[in-house]
């Protein structure tokens, strides 16, 4: 079955979980309003329903990254021939730990060009960029936010902080001066990610095992599972700050610190408020952004947040949550006319206190900093009878606009 045939058939799934999934939600409502609270099997029922519709949004978004990856094989049409021998020496030295001297003229001249003053060697144009694409369309915020490369551990730069000012004037008149812009320096620095697969000699030596694809698989696989987290709720401490790890603040833009992003409460502990108003504080969330932010702006959470806000309605009782299935870009439906992406797994599930919806444009909101490439030490040594493989990038992560994005906290 094609990607496009499974979008359309559990595009179909969802037309037909959702409706029994609003009816549910509707019966729970009415019950709470005539009884003080709903029965326990119909919120059963519901938290089932929830599930299901969770598990086809976790399908649809695996597509959707599968089908990013397409095509990547396209790129080694495109190497150079020195990139194609650097990429043939190091896939030797990795496999058989060949002294230097084994390889030809050309791949020792080629192999030069990756040399790593860390130690080990980086990986190749084919390799690494295989690599990163990887790791691009299985970390969502890459897929919106900033990035930048540097050669240093850490990136300044000068965001404004207020905003412009301006006065009329009459021909004749004296021009007064106007408020200056307020400039402010960000730093972001980088950090050390690393992945250590590891492989029996006796598999390296199998001519046809695929060692490449060890590397591109399985190196991937970790940083971007390992970015993934830190980019919405890292620290700071040793890895970068997370966009939801930030400091909140129900305060506007007028009077809120910069630096502090604001937050929308619910007006319940661990739920949207009670209906008919429940889904009201994601449109006064929406329209607090300002406009230059709209444009790009996009709703994030995962797929169990999601789940519930399918059954939201405003006071007039019309549903929020719009169905709108496509392949690529991550979208699942729109919420108040915004795409709504539900890939953010390591944000938080609705809970007392949590922060499972955010909203806003990340590409002016928060910035990722690479520092070179990807790099790689070969270890035969630590464990008998394995080849371990060192691989490592450096990157850092964190806000550098507080004003982009918005952020909503269960709580009352």
């Amino acid at each position: 079955m094609t990607d496009l045939a499974e979008i359309k058939q559990l595009a179909e799934q969802t037309n037909n979980l959702l409706p029994e999934l609003r009816k549910t939600a509707d019966e729970a409502l009415a019950e709470a309003k005539k009884f003080g609270q709903s029965d326990a099997l119909t919120q059963e029922k519901l938290g089932r329903i929830e599930t299901d519709m969770a598990g086809i949004i976790q399908k649809m978004t695996d597509i959707q990254r599968k089908s990013a990856l397409g095509g990547e094989h396209e790129q080694k049409d495109r190497l150079t021939e020195q990139q194609l021998e650097a990429k043939s020496a190091q896939l030797k030295l990795i496999r058989a730990g060949m002294n230097i001297d084994a390889l030809s003229d050309g791949e020792r001249k080629a192999l030069n060009t990756l040399s790593n003053p860390d130690g080990g060697f980086l990986t190749s144009a084919d390799i690494s960029g295989r690599m990163v694409k990887r790791i691009y369309d299985a970390s969502p915020v890459r897929r919106y936010a900033g990035v930048q490369t540097t050669s240093k551990g850490v990136l300044t730069g000068i965001v404004n902080n207020g905003r412009g000012s301006y006065g009329w004037i009459g021909e004749l008149d004296t021009r007064a001066e106007t408020n200056t812009p307020q400039f402010g320096e960000y730093e972001v620095r980088v950090h050390e990610l690393y992945s250590y697969p590891k492989v029996s000699t006796s598999m390296l030596d199998d001519a046809d095992y695929d060692i490449e694809s060890l590397i591109i698989n399985d190196g991937a696989m970790g940083f971007a599972e390992g970015e993934a987290q830190a980019f919405i709720k890292g620290n700071g401490v040793k890895k970068p700050r997370g966009f939801m790890a930030q400091t909140f603040a129900t305060t506007d833009d007028n009077t809120r610190a910069w630096g502090t992003v604001q937050k929308f409460k619910t007006g319940a502990d661990g739920a949207f408020a009670a209906a008919p108003n429940s889904g009201d504080i994601l449109i006064d969330m929406a329209t607090s952004l300002r406009a230059g932010y709209q444009t790009n702006a996009a709703w994030m959470m995962n797929r169990f947040s999601l789940a519930r806000v399918m059954k939201l309605k405003n006071s007039d009782g019309d549903y929020l949550w719009m169905p709108n299935f496509q392949i690529a870009g991550g979208a699942f439906g729109t919420l108040l006319g915004r795409p709504v992406d539900a890939s953010f797994d390591h944000m938080d599930s609705f809970g007392t206190g949590a922060f499972p919806i955010a909203y806003g444009d990340l590409g002016q909101a928060y910035l990722i900093v690479d520092r070179r490439g990807i790099s790689i030490i070969r270890d035969n040594i630590t464990v008998p009878g394995f080849v371990k493989m060192h691989m490592s990038k450096r990157v850092g992560g964190d806000v550098i606009n507080s004003e982009a994005y918005r952020v909503l906290e269960t709580s009352a």
